[in-house]
C-alpha cells in the first residue's frame, strides 16, 4: 500500500477522511466555547444535524458527480465545499451564520470518505482492495483519539475561530496534492447519470427528521422521528429501485441478496456502538470520573477497530469468511460486558468491554467492504465503493436516535444517583445488544447467498 505511487493515493484518500473525522470531534469539544461567545444554544444540536445531513446528501451524489467529471476534479470541489464552509465558520458573528457553514462543510466533507472509498477500485489493484478500506478505516480510530485533544487546546485558549482555520489551510493543501495523483479523466462507468434530486431531498429530510426527533430528549419525539425518517427511507429506496442509473446499489439492506446482507451486516455494526455515546455521562455522573477520562474511555473502541483493522486486513478466504461472523458475535459480548459492568462502577473492565466492542468491528469491516464491491452486480460497481461511507452515515444517524430513544425510556435523564446511572445503563446496553444478535444472523445469511464468492 505504500510502495511506489500508492504512497501519494493512499494520502489523498485517507487524508480527505481524514479532514472530515477530526473535524467532527474538534467541532463538538469547542461548540461549548462557540455558544459562549455569538450564543445559540437553542440551536447547539443543529451544528451536527445540519452537517450530517449534508454529509448524508453528498456522500450519495458521488457516483453522479463522478460520472460527469474525473476523480481529481470531484475531489477538489469536496476540499472546496469544505474549504468555504470552514472559511464561512472561522468568521461567523452569530449562530445562523456558524449553520450555514456547518452545512456548506458537510456537504464537502460527506463527499471526502466516499470518494475514498469510491476511488479503491479506481487506483489501487484488487488485491489492494480489503488494505486500502483498511487504512481509511484507520482514520476513524486516529481522529477519535486526536480530535478531542486538538479542540481542546482550543477551547481552552479561547481560540475556536482557528479551528476553522486550520481546516481551512489542510483543505487548500489537499486541493493541491490531488492533483499530482488522481485521474483528471472520467472512470465511471454508464454515462452521465441524471441529477437524483428527489430522492437526495428524501435522504436528507430522513436525516433531518432522526436529528430533530432526537434533539428534544423526549421519546415520543425520538419515536415519531424514527417513524418518519424510517417512511421517508423506504420511499427514497423504492424510488431508486426503478431509476436508471441507480443512486444505492440494486438490494440496497435487503438480507435475501448477496449486496443486501452484506450491507444490513455493515449497517448493524454501526448501529452496535451508537449507546457508547453516553459512556463518558454514565461514568462521570455515576462514578466520578473525569471527563478526559471518560472520552477516552469511549475512545477505546475506535482504537481497537483501527489496530485490529491492521491486523487482520491480511486474512483471505476461509478466514476472512470466519471475521465477518465472529465480529458480530464479538460485538455482542463487549456490549454484554459493559452491560454487566456499569452498575458496578469498574473502570477496567468497561475499558476491555469498549475493546472487545473495538475488535468486533476491527476484525469484520474491511473484508465486508470488499465483499461488499465484490458481489455488487456489473450496473452498480460505480456506486458500491461510496455507498459504503453512506452505509455508515445513514446507520451512524439512526444509531443515535434510537439511543437516545433508548437512553429516555430508560430514564437516563431523571437517574440521580450512582445506583440509579447503573441500573438505567445495564438496562441500554443490554437491550441494545439486539442489534448486534441481528447482524450475527446477517452475517450468517451473507455467507450462505456468498458461498461462491
Amino acid at each position: 500500500m505504500l510502495a511506489g505511487g500508492n504512497l501519494l493515493k493512499a494520502l489523498v484518500i485517507t487524508g480527505g477522511t481524514g479532514l472530515h473525522a477530526v473535524s467532527i470531534y474538534v467541532v463538538v469539544t469547542i461548540m461549548p466555547v462557540v455558544v459562549g461567545e455569538i450564543g445559540g444554544l437553542n440551536f447547539f444540536a443543529w451544528t451536527t444535524t445540519l452537517y450530517v445531513a449534508g454529509s448524508l446528501a453528498s456522500s450519495a451524489a458521488v457516483p453522479l458527480l463522478l460520472s460527469r467529471a474525473g476523480p481529481r476534479h470531484v475531489y477538489r470541489l469536496a476540499c472546496l465545499l469544505f474549504v468555504i464552509g470552514s472559511l464561512t465558520c472561522s468568521l461567523a458573528p452569530s449562530m445562523p451564520v456558524l449553520l450555514a457553514g456547518r452545512l456548506v462543510q458537510g456537504l464537502g466533507g460527506g463527499m471526502l470518505p466516499a470518494l475514498g472509498y469510491g476511488l479503491i477500485r479506481t487506483i489501487f489493484p484488487p488485491h489492494l482492495h480489503a488494505r486500502a478500506i483498511v487504512l481509511i478505516g484507520s482514520v476513524w480510530g486516529i481522529a477519535a483519539l486526536a480530535g478531542p485533544a486538538i479542540g481542546g487546546v482550543f477551547a481552552q485558549y479561547a481560540t475556536w475561530r482557528a479551528a476553522f482555520w486550520v481546516d481551512v489551510l489542510i483543505g487548500a493543501a489537499f486541493v493541491l496534492l490531488s492533483g499530482t495523483v488522481l485521474p483528471g479523466a472520467v472512470t465511471a462507468s454508464g454515462g452521465r447519470r441524471p441529477f437524483p434530486g428527489v430522492r437526495l431531498g428524501l435522504l436528507v429530510a430522513a436525516a433531518l427528521a432522526l436529528s430533530a426527533g432526537g434533539a428534544t430528549g423526549r421519546f415520543g419525539d425520538s419515536a415519531a422521528g424514527i417513524v418518519v425518517a424510517v417512511g421517508l427511507i423506504v420511499a427514497m429506496l423504492r424510488l431508486d429501485s426503478r431509476a436508471v442509473p441507480r443512486m444505492f446499489p440494486g438490494g440496497a439492506f435487503d438480507p435475501r441478496v448477496p449486496l443486501g446482507a452484506v450491507s444490513a451486516t455493515m449497517g448493524l455494526l454501526i448501529l452496535t456502538a451508537a449507546p457508547t455515546s453516553f459512556l463518558p455521562y454514565i461514568l462521570r455522573s455515576g462514578s466520578g470520573v473525569t471527563a478526559l477520562v471518560g472520552g477516552y474511555v469511549n475512545a477505546t473502541y475506535a482504537l481497537a477497530w483501527t489496530v485490529l483493522s491492521f491486523v487482520t486486513a491480511s486474512a483471505v478466504g476461509g478466514r476472512a469468511r470466519a471475521m465477518m461472523v465472529l465480529g458480530p458475535a464479538l460485538m455482542t459480548g463487549g456490549l454484554g460486558l459493559i452491560a454487566i459492568t456499569l452498575p458496578t462502577g469498574n473502570l477496567a473492565l468497561a475499558f476491555v468491554g469498549q475493546a472487545i466492542l473495538g475488535t468486533g468491528i476491527g476484525v469484520c469491516w474491511a473484508h465486508l467492504g470488499a465483499l461488499l464491491m465484490a458481489v455488487a452486480p456489473a450496473a452498480d460497481r460505480d456506486v458500491a465503493g461510496p455507498f459504503i461511507t453512506t452505509t455508515q452515515t445513514l446507520a451512524a444517524v439512526f444509531g443515535s436516535a434510537l439511543a437516545g430513544m433508548l437512553a429516555n425510556l430508560a430514564g437516563l435523564p431523571e437517574a440521580a444517583t450512582p445506583a440509579a446511572l447503573g441500573a438505567t445503563a445495564a438496562w441500554l446496553f443490554g437491550v441494545s445488544t439486539l442489534v448486534p444478535l441481528a447482524a450475527t444472523f446477517t452475517a450468517w445469511r451473507m455467507l450462505v447467498l456468498t458461498r461462491s464468492v
